[in-house]
């Protein structure tokens, strides 16, 4: 029961940690600057490639990876508004 918990705090708090980080300003300069490219610059793309090597690594089902970029897309428009 408690692996369940885990695994939803887990794909919860990455999608908060990548809606976070494009309202960082020094992100905005580094997309701006270095990484002008489709993965990089959309917070539902970058926050999936990004969770779904992270949760493949920690041995947690890939799927959680997609919960993950929509929690940070949905963050993130909440936190732009």
């Amino acid at each position: 029961m408690i692996e369940i918990y885990e695994s939803i705090f887990i794909t919860v708090g990455v999608g908060f940690l990548f809606a976070c980080l494009f309202i960082f300003e020094p992100w905005g300069w580094v997309i701006d600057k270095l990484l002008p490219y489709k993965p990089f610059n959309c917070v539902l793309c970058l926050c999936f490639w990004c969770s779904l090597g992270l949760y493949i690594f920690i041995d947690l089902n890939p799927l959680h990876a997609i919960y993950s970029a929509v929690i940070a897309e949905m963050t993130y428009r909440k936190l732009i508004m």
